[in-house]
């Protein structure tokens, strides 16, 4: 992919399928667009996509929290789940070392299992190519960034057989709060075997480490957001313990991309990555979940709670797929039969108390403090599997898409065991005209499971056990190509989704979930992206959303965190 514009997607089908007929809204963002943004985050690379609340949360240097359509995406990499985001100590991939960002936005279960209303951001690792190049840059900011990255690539044996790439990162950096590094060290070395012109075989490893801390540091509305009697609390205010704040991320990981075409016709595809994460978390946080946090009349000081982590994780993802042409008569196909399977095994051991000695959040003097004694909690075993189908069909300018999927997932953790087993589909219709204007309707449904987790950051329901998301899509859109190298795409939806995760109300617990029963999301969408001349690239959308609860608490309210209007340029 070369410049902003992406005609290709395998995101959406599992096919090299052009998104110009491709029934589904899907983004694509580019390393040549990464680079020209200077982003370092994949959640600040998705900044300019339609539909996306790229940092609801501001900036965080834990993790991606960013929304598609007011919901919580899945994150994926080279096709297969890469990690569970609403926990800590996640692999929080590098955008260095990604050729391209795909965003499929609305339900994609039935080509990938368990995933929400939102849809799904598939990340795509830079491989190995036959042409050589080769780069080394480097990047500094006012928080003190230093930082090496550099990226080789070309072929081994003359003839192109074996191809290599690697891809390098070194930081040390601060950040915009004080006492909170931003550190990196990321290897990406990668191997591409190509016997034949009909096979491809390649090798990816990745060894990542993080260490920075707590950017948010949980600070009031008074002073913040609201003024105060005080005036407003610097932003660079650090509210933990300089002496014990660590957010540390430890992760390996190794993958096999494997393709192999027997004929015109058929073609086999495996996508596996295996990855290990350790993780350490240790965090003093404001207390502030409470209507009125402080705890004197001049209203400075408020009490704080600490928190101490530690996980291990192992994750095994495979997806297993053959594509088929045929022709029946006039009617063109192209059948995708597959199977997948993801097992994650986590270890953790958490502590979390009260503390409450007055911190002044003007004036803090920083004391050393007692981190609570680490509780080893149940091991946990979720697995995920399914079984999919797909008939891409053409006649004449019709295109058709139908999919169906059988999935089954499970929980192996003492006193809370569990299975479930769903059924989506998808269908959709397009219609190609001549003039590059292709107008298109879908249908989809989701399956999401909730599974539990141990540790205080993790989703799990308050008060019991959550119930499976389901949600469904009702779109209408278009693709419109009106010169090369410039597209139009809009659309239109109406999304369903039942049990969805919202924050608790208590205040004693503020990182547990309940459920809201069933929110409606309508909204529209319409970007521009290309060359409007050879010197001159654009990227431009807006976004409508009319997020609402229709069941349980909160009747009639707005879905909190979803902004009813976006709009961006560049």
């Amino acid at each position: 992919m070369q410049g902003y514009l992406a005609t290709q997607s395998g995101t959406g089908t599992k096919t090299d399928t052009p998104l110009s007929q491709t029934a589904q809204s899907i983004s694509v963002v580019s390393a040549e667009r990464v680079r020209d943004q200077g982003v370092s985050s994949v959640q600040e690379t998705l900044r300019y996509v339609p539909g996306v609340f790229a940092e609801p949360g501001g900036v965080d240097s834990r993790h991606d929290y960013f929304k598609i359509r007011g919901q919580d995406p899945n994150v994926y990499l080279d096709g297969t789940r890469v990690n569970n985001r609403n926990n800590f100590n996640e692999w929080r991939v590098d955008p260095y070392m990604l050729e391209r960002i795909e965003v499929f936005r609305g339900p994609a279960s039935v080509l990938y299992g368990d995933t929400s209303t939102a849809g799904l951001v598939n990340l795509i690792s830079k491989r190995p190519r036959a042409e050589a190049y080769n780069e080394i840059g480097t990047s500094f900011d006012n928080f003190g960034r230093k930082q090496v990255q550099l990226d080789s690539t070309g072929k081994l044996t003359k003839d192109g057989e074996w191809l290599y790439r690697f891809v390098g990162l070194f930081r040390d950096s601060g950040t915009q709060v004080d006492f909170v590094p931003d550190n990196r060290v990321l290897l990406a070395p990668s191997l591409t075997w190509r016997p034949t012109t009909n096979t491809s075989w390649t090798v990816l490893g990745v060894y990542q480490k993080d260490k920075t801390g707590t950017i948010n540091g949980f600070l009031p509305r008074e002073g913040t957001l609201l003024p105060s009697i005080n005036g407003y609390i610097p932003r660079n205010r650090f509210v933990g313990d300089p002496n014990t704040d660590v957010y540390q991320t430890e992760s390996g990981a190794i993958s096999s991309l494997f393709e192999h075409s027997f004929n015109d016709a058929v073609k086999f595809t495996q996508n596996l990555r295996y990855v290990h994460v350790d993780g350490v978390y240790r965090s003093v946080y404001a207390n502030v979940f409470s209507a009125d946090p402080f705890l004197d009349a001049s209203r400075r000081t408020v009490n704080r709670y600490t928190s101490n982590q530690q996980t291990s994780n192992d994750n095994f993802t495979i997806d297993n797929n053959i594509q088929i042409k045929a022709l029946t008569g006039a009617l063109e196909h192209k059948v995708l039969f597959g199977v997948d399977y993801r097992g994650l095994y986590a270890r953790s051991s958490v502590g979390r108390v009260f503390d409450p000695t007055p911190f002044d959040l003007y004036t803090p003097v920083y004391t050393s403090v007692d981190l609570p004694t680490l509780t080893r909690g149940p091991n946990v075993l979720q697995t995920q599997s399914g079984l999919y189908a797909q008939d891409q069909m053409r006649l004449g300018p019709w295109l058709a898409t139908i999919g169906v999927r059988q999935d089954y997932a499970s929980t192996r953790m003492t006193g809370a065991d569990s299975d479930r087993s769903a059924t989506t589909g998808r269908a959709s219709l397009m219609y190609e005209t001549p003039i590059g204007f292709n107008p298109y309707v879908v249908w989809a449904q989701s399956f999401n499971p909730v599974y539990f987790s141990p540790t205080f950051g993790g989703a799990g329901c308050y008060e019991g056990a959550c119930k499976d998301q389901r949600g469904e899509i009702y779109e209408v859109g278009f693709k419109y190509t009106p010169v090369q190298g410039l597209a139009v795409n809009g659309a239109i939806y109406d999304t369903v989704e039942r049990n969805r995760l919202s924050a608790s109300n208590d205040p004693a617990n503020p990182f547990a979930s309940s459920q809201i029963g069933q929110a409606r999301i309508r909204g529209a969408e319409i970007e521009v992206i290309g060359k409007v001349t050879p010197d001159l690239d654009v990227i431009a959308s807006y976004s409508y959303i009319n997020a609402k609860v229709e069941r349980g608490d909160n009747v009639g309210k707005s879905v909190e965190g979803v902004p009813a209007n976006q709009a961006s340029l560049w």
